[in-house]
C-alpha cells in the first residue's frame, strides 16, 4: 500500500533526503522558477516519474486539502523498531517522546518537527487509538519524519518500561501534576510522556511515569494542546542541556 506526501517543504524535505517517491504529482500550468517548478526539475534529475495534474485531482488526493500543489506517492513510512533506538540513543543527556494515543495527525507531525528541531532520539506512539504518519502529519513535520525515528508499539507502557531499563526517566506532562516543569529535574535521559488533549495520560501510562510536572499558566485557558506543550518541555530538557553533549 502508498503513502502520499504533500506540500512543498514536506515534498522538498523527502526529495533532499534521498527517500523513495514513485511518483510526483505537480499542479499543471507551473510557471518555470516558481517553487513547484523547481521541485519538478529536481524531481526529473532524481529520475522521478513527475506527472501535471489539475487542482481537483490534487485536492482528490490530498488528506486536508492542503497540497499546495504538490503530492508525492511514495512507500509506506517506515517505523522505527524502538530497540534501534535505544541502542543508538546517546550514552549521556539523551530525549526521548512518547505520546499517549493522540489522535490528530497535525500535533503528531507537529511534535516529530520539534523533536528534530531539540535532537531528540526519537518519538514513541501507540500502534492502536493514535494518529499515524499520514500524509497531514508529514506534512505538520515539515521534512522533520525524514530525520527522526518513529516508533508504533503495541503497549506503550512496555515501551516506556523499556526506556526505563535503558537508564531513561519517564516525566510526563499532567494539568494536575503538583511541581511545575521550571521546579522539576527535567535533565539527562528523559523520555517525556504526554497525553491525548482533553484526556491527558491514561491511567496506566501516568502510573508508568516516575515524576509528573504541569506548566504553570497565567492566563484563562487551562492549558495548551499537546504539540505546544511537548514543544515547552522539550525546550526546558535542551536548555538544560549542555553543549556538546
Amino acid at each position: 500500500m502508498e503513502d502520499r506526501v504533500e506540500g512543498r517543504n514536506a515534498v522538498g524535505a523527502l526529495l533532499a533526503a534521498g527517500r523513495s517517491v514513485e511518483v510526483l504529482y505537480v499542479l499543471e500550468g507551473a510557471r518555470h522558477g516558481d517553487p513547484l517548478d523547481r521541485l519538478r526539475t529536481q524531481a526529473v534529475s532524481l529520475g522521478i516519474e513527475v506527472r501535471s495534474a489539475p487542482r481537483r485531482v490534487l485536492d482528490s488526493m490530498s488528506e486536508r486539502g492542503a497540497h499546495q500543489g504538490v503530492v508525492a506517492v511514495v512507500a509506506p513510512f517506515r517505523y522505527a523498531s524502538l530497540g534501534d533506538v535505544l541502542d543508538s540513543s546517546p550514552q549521556g543527556p539523551a530525549l526521548l517522546i512518547a505520546l499517549d494515543h493522540v489522535t490528530d495527525p497535525g500535533n503528531l507531525g507537529a511534535v516529530v518537527r520539534t523533536a528534530d528541531v531539540v535532537g531528540a532520539s526519537g518519538v514513541i506512539v501507540p500502534k492502536d487509538r493514535a494518529a499515524a504518519m499520514t500524509a497531514s502529519a508529514m506534512k505538520a513535520a515539515v521534512g522533520a519524519a525524514e530525520y527522526v525515528p518513529v516508533c508504533r508499539e503495541p503497549n506503550l507502557v512496555r515501551a516506556l518500561e523499556s526506556c526505563k531499563e535503558r537508564g531513561f526517566w519517564a516525566i510526563g506532562g499532567s494539568d494536575s501534576a503538583e511541581v511545575t516543569v521550571w521546579d522539576a529535574p527535567v535533565e539527562g535521559r528523559v523520555v517525556l510522556v504526554l497525553g491525548a488533549e482533553g484526556a491527558g495520560l491514561s491511567r496506566l501510562a501516568e502510573r508508568a511515569c516516575d515524576l509528573l510536572v504541569r506548566l504553570p499558566v497565567r492566563g484563562h485557558v487551562s492549558s495548551l494542546n499537546v504539540a505546544a506543550a511537548t514543544a515547552v518541555l522539550a525546550y526546558e530538557w535542551l536548555r538544560r542541556t549542555p553543549l556538546g553533549e
